[in-house]
């Protein structure tokens, strides 16, 4: 359900794909976000590039001069990052190091601090640090840089122009056409026409070490692969500890291992219904928050305390962008939020049909009646998405973004 960014020409992974002969198909994308009280709703008309600071302006009037200031500060990191893409001459160095004075203030701030030093209102905090709910960490935790590279303007309104100067400048936002799965399904064609094979079904048991190097890859049929190279993806502490071993690891790599903190599980509806979504939705992508304390909400997912949709949750609508994913007529609709890989006093399995029930009344809030359109309905909790990954421990995007922590 997430925007994919640097997908757009121009962009790294889209310059890489296109090195490759992979050219994929996009749609410039952008998000809605509905507050517990406010909503933030791109404007049918172009408003420009700052449409969302006006808003604000008008919803919080006595937040305007601190706005403007958030904004001047919003600019000044976007130079900076913009100056960090260019080819390292002189000319760009010193700009670049110029910018970076210009920043230096904030550059130890964390993203409540930095939050705090620009607005009073928690309910505007809130709306540039709730993204950071998804990655299951607190605002604390968090370099305040972060606040802005999750927050990218482009990312509200996909006709604000990209390029400054004739140059690429902002970052964008895409659908891939026909759903995210294209790009695997091209490396994977890519890697077959060039000699290589991939095999299906197969767990890999132990990766096999000598004098330090890597010799090849035990199966679970004890199958010997000889390898020069092991790429292992998936979970850290999985891969290291019980396939490679903890043995062949220093200690510094062993700290990292037993310090770093994977994110949370998410548990997510997949609806078939027969009815017109868009007819509710502007975007096809909405976050829906449902409270303003994040801190309250980092300590019930680590406890293992589900929120039960109360804290919030997003509705994505992923027929818009793939025909074959809904007849005509109708759509394919998901529903998900982020939840603990692991319940204090349950198991995902006992109590996933009531909340099933409970994130969909939620979510008729916004899509009135959904209940008596749902045709067909998949439940994945974590320990589905534990299963698909070969994971003792679901978790959705990978590692806690935590400041100064190494991953």
């Amino acid at each position: 359900p997430l925007l994919v960014g640097d997908m757009l020409p121009g962009e790294p992974v889209y310059e890489f794909l296109k090195e490759l002969g992979i050219t994929l198909e996009t749609e410039r994308a952008d998000r809605d976000i509905y507050m517990p009280d406010y909503k933030m709703i791109t404007p049918a008309e172009y408003k420009g590039p700052y449409w969302r600071r006006d808003k604000l302006k008008e919803l919080f009037p006595n937040e305007a001069k601190n706005l403007d200031r958030y904004y001047k500060f919003y600019d000044d990191v976007m130079e900076l990052r913009y100056l960090s893409t260019l080819k390292p001459n002189l000319v760009n160095k010193l700009r670049l190091m110029i910018m970076f004075l210009k920043l230096k203030k904030y550059i130890n701030m964390s993203a409540e601090e930095l939050t705090k030093y620009f607005f009073k209102e928690e309910k505007i905090r809130t709306l540039y640090t709730g993204i950071l709910a998804d990655f299951c960490c607190n605002p604390n935790e968090v370099n305040g840089l972060s606040t802005v590279f999750c927050n990218f303007e482009t990312a509200f309104d996909k006709r604000i122009p990209l390029e400054k100067n004739g140059k690429k400048y902002y970052p964008g936002y895409c659908y891939i056409k026909g759903g995210c799965q294209k790009i695997p399904e091209a490396l994977e064609e890519y890697i077959i026409n060039h000699g290589g094979k991939i095999v299906y079904n197969t767990i890999v048991k132990k990766v096999n070490v000598e004098n330090g190097s890597v010799k090849g890859i035990t199966l679970d049929d004890d199958t010997f692969i000889e390898s020069d190279v092991v790429v292992g993806c998936g979970a850290g502490k999985d891969f290291f500890f019980d396939i490679v071993g903890k043995e062949y690891l220093n200690e510094e790599y062993l700290n990292i291992l037993n310090t770093f903190r994977p994110m949370e599980a998410v548990f997510m509806l997949h609806l078939g219904v027969d009815m017109d979504v868009n007819k509710y939705l502007r975007s096809s992508l909405v976050y829906c928050y449902k409270m303003y304390d994040l801190h309250a909400a980092t300590v019930k997912l680590r406890s293992g305390e589900y929120h039960e949709g109360n804290d919030g949750f997003l509705i994505f609508i992923p027929s818009n962008h793939a025909d074959d994913f809904a007849p005509k007529g109708k759509h394919a609709v998901t529903i998900y939020t982020v939840c603990p890989s692991f319940l204090k006093d349950a198991t995902w399995e006992e109590k996933k049909e009531e909340y099933a029930q409970k994130l969909i009344q939620l979510a008729e809030e916004h899509l009135p009646d959904l209940s008596k359109h749902i045709e067909t309905m998949k439940i994945m909790t974590s320990i589905d998405y534990a299963e698909y990954t070969h994971m003792k421990k679901s978790s959705f995007g990978g590692v806690v973004p935590i400041w100064n922590q190494k991953n």
